[in-house]
């Protein structure tokens, strides 16, 4: 927890001398602000008129619950114990007069009422300091709580899109109060608030945009809302990765910022509010991770959703459709013979299924696999005709490729490898399933942009599919500058 050892520290470096005597916080303002009347400052008096401050401006404050433990730890000296003669409070000004150019508004960070009570206290002469109180207690509120706002609006996003949607899988960090307390212990404000700006190559060619792009008012609303997301995403983006973007429904081979091979793909349907949390939907999530294997000729292991929902109907109504579809059933492990079994029992439902390697294999001949809890993989496919059709949000919520050698050979890397890897998910004779360990493990990102850029910085603009858009548009819209 912060103590006011921050501002003994800060005076200790300030008048350093040989008197036995550290100065006083007193001293500290008398200095700063060349007036003598600062020495009689009481910090028993300041501290019970801050808490009066506290209680009027309880209402603006972002995390007025941290405001409290912080001023509490502090005697209500959080930032202007430290910062408030080193030029610290004037460069926080100055970012966040600038926080427009991320879209936010510079009023978010109470930025108006930081600078008037600054200036106000600057031309302060104080016959009595007493009449300092209320605009210190004003200052350091304020100011840390607009920092603590800044912080974590740049680094993480002004909005948790866990809270927007059900199938967003990408982690994220948010700031919490043991977090705060680290930042404020040992913040230098000049190279925190430079350190913290979005490094992402796409984020600061939106950001120029925004600023130089001519934008009208439906055009800004998309970039604003890209701006939002590349701040959940809180990193850059590597120099070789494998991209699909869901709206887009195709795949980018990404190579140093340019596309070295593209292809189609289908990702997930939904009949209903992408944001539900009750796994109605087969939409494709937002997550990413590290493509580190495949395997050629795949067994598909059949979710319990699809069983449920779909096949137990299909062997109900078709006593032959397993043996039809190349697959077979599993109770405790073992294989159970299909004309043995009442389907029509709701003992069933805990049956297991599988789908043998073959050509009629849902996974068609490859499937490419990144760990993740959601059992979504990138995968070949026996419908290739769907990848002619506009809409291709037609699976259950894995991502087949139109191109799977293709992605094969660039994953293994390796000519050989790859010819043999290409013969095997060509041949359908072949059908012996097999692992394949990636030696150079790709990133791999399912993202959710119906704004993006293509190779030559143009702004395109892709088909809202899962109406994503409407429900973060509505979360944002009081953080926006008009």
């Amino acid at each position: 927890m912060l103590r006011i050892l921050v501002f003994i520290s800060f005076v200790s470096i300030v008048f350093f001398s040989c008197k036995e005597n550290l100065p006083t916080y007193g001293d500290v303002l008398a200095k700063g602000f060349e007036q003598k009347s600062y020495k009689e400052f009481d910090t028993t008096a300041y501290l019970k008129v801050f808490h009066e401050v506290y209680s009027k401006q309880k209402s603006k404050l972002h995390n007025p619950s941290w405001m409290k433990e912080l001023s509490d730890s502090t005697e209500g000296m959080t930032l202007i114990a430290g910062h408030l003669f080193d030029g610290s409070i004037d460069t926080l000004l100055n970012y966040f007069e600038r926080s427009e150019e991320h879209g936010i508004r510079s009023s978010y960070f109470h930025t108006t009422e930081i600078k008037e009570t600054l200036f106000s206290l600057r031309k302060l002469k104080p016959k009595d300091v007493a009449e300092s109180y209320p605009l210190l207690a004003k200052l350091d509120l304020l100011g840390t709580d607009g920092l603590v706002a800044y912080v974590s609006s740049i680094k993480y996003g002004v909005i948790n899109p866990k809270r927007l949607y059900g199938r967003y899988f990408v982690p994220q960090k948010r700031m919490n109060y043991a977090g705060v307390v680290h930042l404020l212990d040992s913040v230098e404000i000049g190279p925190l608030m430079a350190g913290i700006q979005p490094k992402n190559q796409y984020y600061i060619q939106f950001q120029d945009l925004l600023e130089n792009g001519n934008l009208d008012n439906a055009q800004r609303t998309k970039v604003l809302m890209v701006l939002e997301k590349l701040r959940w995403m809180g990193e850059s983006f590597p120099e070789k990765y494998v991209i699909v973007n869901i709206p887009e429904q195709r795949l980018h081979i990404m190579e140093d910022g340019k596309t070295s091979q593209l292809m189609n793909v289908c990702v997930g349907e939904t009949d209903n509010p992408a944001y539900t949390r009750k796994g109605e939907n087969h939409e494709t999530p937002v997550m990413q991770g590290i493509l580190d294997a495949m395997q050629v000729n795949p067994v598909w292991n059949i979710p319990s959703s699809i069983v449920k929902k779909e096949l137990l109907a299909s062997v109900r109504n078709n006593p032959n459709y397993l043996a039809s579809r190349n697959m077979v059933a599993y109770y405790k492990g073992k294989q159970v013979d299909p004309s043995t079994v009442n389907w029509q029992s709701d003992s069933v439902e805990k049956f297991r299924f599988k789908q043998n390697p073959g050509s009629d294999n849902s996974l068609g001949n490859v499937k490419f696999l990144f760990e993740n809890a959601y059992s979504i993989y990138l995968h070949d496919t026996p419908a290739k005709q769907m990848f002619g059709q506009t809409n291709r949000a037609v699976s259950h919520g894995c991502v087949r490729v139109e191109k799977p050698v293709d992605l094969a050979g660039y994953l293994v890397n390796n000519e050989k490898q790859a010819e043999k890897i290409a013969k095997e998910i060509t041949t359908d004779s072949i059908t012996k399933s097999r692992w394949v360990t990636l030696k150079r493990q790709m990133p791999v990102y399912l993202t959710y942009y119906t704004t993006w850029l293509d190779d030559d910085g143009k702004m395109v603009s892709y088909p809202d599919i899962y109406g994503y858009d409407p429900r973060l548009k509505e979360a944002m819209k009081k953080y926006w500058t008009n």
